[in-house]
Formats: structure tokens, C-alpha cells, sequence
């Protein structure tokens, strides 16, 4: 959870240094199978980067260790092995849209709003996060979003392709526990592989990961999922 609700979940250089830690301590969890991540409270899923510290952290020399903060949080979210599914209400900006990029899915309540703003400040956007924005919308939407920094509200950033769906604020939490809950039960081992295909495509350009693949084949829940379709019953996985 992003948790700075009395700055609308700004994030702080504290907070993006303390992500890969939290990331390493959340997949020693053994059972873990989906990851949710939202903006704690109910007035936005995060408002960026807080620009407050800027002026002390992130000008001069100090700029490469704030960018090499938020880049190592970033590749930490993206690492995880399960699913991530960004639920975002409210105001997502500059850092705050990062964070969702890195995401598997990003599922918007129907008062989300976005924007990279980047160019309001004078600063670069990071190159990471736009190449993730790219991938999503194309390099014309990218490009519009950068130069203008205009605001997109939901219906918007889902016909760009920036959110893969939208609904009332009040269904948002339920729903995306309902797309977390299916995907609990369906069998790990195969979802990994899933992640672990499209993600080396989309950085290298080839699929890359034959062991991930292989895996699947030799694993009791492929015997289970065979024997629960003969049977049919619903599987049991385990990973395994």
C-alpha cells in the first residue's frame, strides 16, 4: 500500500527506499499468489514524487541517487513472480503512474485521473517508466502526455490504453479482490510462466523462458489439472 494519505500518497524518498525491502520480506511468503497495489485512504492512489523535497534531494549531484531510488523500487514491483494488479481511485501522477506501469494490471475506479507532468517542473521523465508508458499507449500518446502534461480521466486512460478497465469507486476494491481471487485459484506454476513469457518479450523482443515453461510439464498440478478436467471438479494447485 502506498501510505502518505495526508499528502495524497506523495511518495517520498524514504518510501521508494523502502519498497525492495518490502517486496523481498512480501515473496517469502510462501502461499503468495496475487499482489494488490492501492493508495491508502480514499482521495487518490498517489499524487507522485513529493516535489517538497526536490530542492534538498533531487537537484545536482543528488539527482542520479533520488533516480536510482525510484528505479530500484520500480524493477522491485516488476520483479515479482505473481500478478500485480495496480486498483487506482483518484489522483495518479508523475511517480504515482510509474508505479502503476510496473504493474501487471491496472484496474481505474471511475474518478481516476492521470498525468506525467514531467514538463510543468523542468525535469525529465525517467526513461524506465517511459518506455512502460509507451508499450501501453504507443509512442503518439506518450508523446501528447509528455509534451502537454494534460490531466486523462478514466474513460480517457482506458481508451489509450493505460487502465484495462474502469468501474464506481465503491466496486473497485471488491472487483479487483474478485480478479486476485481467480487467480488464486488457478495454477501458479502456469501464471508464472505467462508473466515470465510476455515480460521477456516485451524487453527483449523474443520469448526466453523455456525453464519457466518446462516447469509446467513436470509438475504435479499439471497431473492435477489433467486428472480435475476427467474428473470434473475443480483443480487444487499448489505451485508444485
Amino acid at each position: 500500500m502506498i501510505d502518505n494519505p495526508e499528502r495524497r500518497n506523495a511518495m517520498t524518498a524514504a518510501m521508494y527506499l523502502a519498497i525492495p525491502d518490502a517486496v523481498t520480506t512480501l515473496v517469502d511468503e510462501p502461499d503468495l499468489r496475487c499482489v494488490i497495489l492501492k493508495g491508502a485512504g480514499d482521495l487518490a492512489f498517489s499524487a507522485g514524487s513529493d516535489i517538497s523535497e526536490f530542492a534538498d534531494r533531487r537537484m545536482g549531484r543528488r539527482a542520479t541517487e533520488y533516480d536510482n531510488a525510484e528505479h530500484r523500487a520500480w524493477e522491485a514491483i516488476a520483479s515479482i513472480a505473481v500478478p500485480v494488479i495496480a486498483a487506482i481511485h483518484g489522483p495518479c501522477r508523475g511517480g504515482g503512474v510509474a508505479i502503476a506501469l510496473h504493474a501487471d494490471l491496472r484496474i481505474a475506479a471511475d474518478d481516476a485521473t492521470f498525468s506525467v507532468p514531467p514538463a510543468t517542473l523542468g525535469i525529465a521523465y525517467p526513461s524506465q517508466a517511459t518506455e512502460r508508458l509507451m508499450a501501453l499507449v504507443g509512442p503518439a500518446v506518450a508523446k501528447q502526455m509528455l509534451y502537454t502534461a494534460q490531466v486523462l480521466d478514466a474513460r480517457e486512460a482506458l481508451r489509450v490504453g493505460l487502465v484495462q478497465e474502469t468501474h464506481p469507486p465503491q466496486r473497485l476494491d471488491e472487483h479487483v479482490a474478485s480478479i486476485a481471487r481467480r487467480i488464486a485459484r488457478l495454477a501458479p506454476l502456469s501464471i508464472k510462466a505467462a508473466k515470465q513469457t510476455i515480460d521477456t518479450i516485451v524487453t527483449k523482443g523474443h520469448a526466453d523462458a523455456h525453464d519457466a515453461v518446462d516447469a509446467c510439464y513436470h509438475s504435479d498440478d499439471f497431473a492435477e489439472g489433467v486428472l480435475a478436467f476427467m474428473e470434473k471438479r475443480r483443480p487444487h494447485f499448489h505451485g508444485y
